[in-house]
């Protein structure tokens, strides 16, 4: 009979095939560390994904802060008190010796866009030159012997880089000017969007245009509004008056080129009392002429407010005009009805025209012929004997 096997004994050593079977469990070791670099793995990534992210945001605010810092640079003359820049036209005509009247005309021109506001630009060059052309032969037909012209573009994107103070002396037939830069940034973003209408390359002032020779000319820089964010102010103008000396005939007289802030009351008449504190420190308040854009309606108007081109103008408790009535000159449109603004469709009255007790009126009328308006405000003339 055969024996059945027996079963194998155990080996007490631990070296039989059953002792070996655990080994397997070697490879599970390996998954188990290699589950373990995974996440390092990931973590690693995200880390690398943040810095670069992080890069890449420090990258672009050092690009806006520098892109801000040069745009809103470019301001060649800081000073509060600078010499105008007075140059003449050689075609225009030699002033006269014995001057018995004189024509004076106030004038903002809107630097060549026309009526339409600011935000409804760009305008083409040529529909700027055009308007140039129209204020050039209103100004030579009007007669004027002082001119005084605000938002005269010098060098400016939002113009074509045209001189516009060059420009209108040579159109108007006079023979000598004076202007002084007021907004003078490298780059301005305005209006915001598109870029495509942002202003650019800024370059801006006022100027007298004259038929009698010019001496002197100084611009006294005027404070921006406190009301304003700092960003703001860095991108905003400094409105001037420009004080000048004219030689009419064989005598000198003070003439000033006003320009006062449009849209902050506060500011507005803070400008208004700088201008009062000027005026009377000429050496003959008679031979005094004060002309320009005063941005405020006499405080006698109707309307004040609700107007349908500005909804959010208000000139409620605007003094501006009262300050500078206190000084004691003249004024050639004193019935609060003279409209001068906006130029297509006139609510109020903006610019002005005051002199001294050395001349007499003879007239005064607001300008407004066919085919213009040439800008948004409406020119104000007046003619006037020499006491």
């Amino acid at each position: 009979m055969t024996d059945s096997p027996a079963e194998p004994p155990a080996d007490p050593g631990g070296s039989g095939a059953s002792a070996r079977e655990p080994e397997p469990a070697a490879p599970e070791r390996t998954v188990t560390v290699m589950r373990a670099a995974a996440p390092k793995k990931r973590r690693s990534l995200i880390r690398r994904v943040v810095y670069a992210a992080l890069g890449v945001v420090l990258t672009l605010i050092a690009a806006f802060a520098i892109f801000f810092f040069w745009a809103s640079g470019g301001d060649s003359d800081e000073r509060e008190l600078a010499p105008g820049i007075r140059f003449e036209n050689p075609d225009g005509a030699t002033p006269p010796v014995e001057v018995r009247e004189l024509a004076v005309l106030a004038y903002n021109v809107g630097y060549g866009r026309g009526p339409a506001g600011d935000l409804a630009g760009p305008w083409s060059e040529e529909h700027v030159r055009a308007h140039l052309a129209g204020i050039g032969q209103q100004i030579r037909d009007s007669g004027a012997d002082l001119v005084f012209l605000q938002e005269v573009d010098l060098d400016s994107a939002r113009s074509h880089h045209i001189d516009q103070g060059r420009e209108l002396l040579q159109a108007s037939g006079l023979r000598f000017a004076s202007c002084s830069i007021t907004w003078e940034k490298n780059y301005v973003p305005f209006p915001y969007w598109p870029p495509s209408k942002h202003y650019g390359a800024m370059k801006s002032g006022q100027c007298i245009l004259s038929r009698f020779p010019i001496t002197e000319s100084t611009r006294h820089r005027l404070p921006q509004p406190e009301s304003y964010p700092w960003w703001r102010k860095r991108f905003y103008l400094n409105r001037a008056i420009d004080h000048a000396k004219v030689v009419i005939g064989t005598t000198p007289w003070d003439v000033f080129n006003v320009h006062l802030e449009a849209f902050d009351v506060e500011n507005r008449m803070d400008h208004a009392r700088r201008l009062a504190t000027l005026v009377p420190g000429v050496s003959d308040k008679r031979r005094v002429i004060v002309a320009g854009d005063f941005n405020a309606p006499p405080p006698e108007a109707t309307q004040k407010k609700g107007f349908v081109d500005e909804p959010e103008t208000d000139f409620s408790g605007d003094e501006t005009i009262a300050v500078v009535r206190a000084l004691g000159l003249s004024e050639v449109l004193p019935d609060p009805a003279s409209f001068t603004f906006p130029a297509d469709a006139p609510t109020r009255r903006l610019d002005y025209i005051f002199f001294g007790a050395a001349l007499e009126k003879i007239e005064a009328r607001i300008l407004a012929p066919p085919p213009g308006p040439w800008s948004d405000h409406l020119p104000v003339l007046s003619r006037f004997g020499i006491r």
